[in-house]
């Protein structure tokens, strides 16, 4: 097999994954403040699943008035995706999360490198790399999914902590 850029070996990489997927889901998330702009102080994207994103908002008046602007967000958004990410908005009242005090970074990373992967989640970061021939970027791929995991694992569990008040 000849040479192939990096840029080529990821895209192949992440298009036989559901990785890439969630990885373009993470980034209509976080176009939601852009495209909501005014609105978006009130809002709070959680989720996008199966092309349809979960944003709470803060009463029933702004769950209302967002509903007008529904298929413009949903344009806007694939229009910066440069493809069909979102295909519906459910908005739901619910409580914002206020914005946590930025964890210490020094913390942060600890809290990274402890955190531990089952050996499904290797083998399956396993089973993408194996296939590149490159030994280097074998391993630089490795780290970047297991970095990508832990962080997922530490947010998912962070989202499930109950909110000081």
């Amino acid at each position: 097999m000849g040479q192939q850029s990096v840029k080529n070996i990821l895209q192949d990489v992440l298009s036989r994954d559901e990785l890439g997927e969630k990885m373009e889901e993470c980034k209509a998330l976080l176009l939601w403040n852009d495209v909501a702009s005014s609105l978006a102080a009130r809002t709070e994207p959680t989720a996008i699943r199966q092309g349809r994103m979960l944003v709470r908002v803060t009463d029933s008046v702004i769950l209302h008035q967002l509903t007008f602007y529904k298929q413009k967000f949903i344009r806007k958004i694939n229009v910066l995706m440069g493809k069909r990410v979102v295909k519906d908005i459910i908005f739901r009242v619910g409580r914002i999360e206020k914005k946590k005090e930025i964890e210490n970074r020094d913390d942060y990373i600890k809290r990274l490198n402890s955190m531990q992967l089952d050996q499904e989640e290797l083998e399956r970061i396993n089973q993408t790399v194996a296939e590149i021939d490159d030994e280097e970027i074998q391993d630089s791929l490795r780290q970047l999914f297991t970095s990508q995991s832990k962080l997922s694992k530490i947010r998912s569990a962070d989202s499930k902590k109950p909110i000081d008040s």
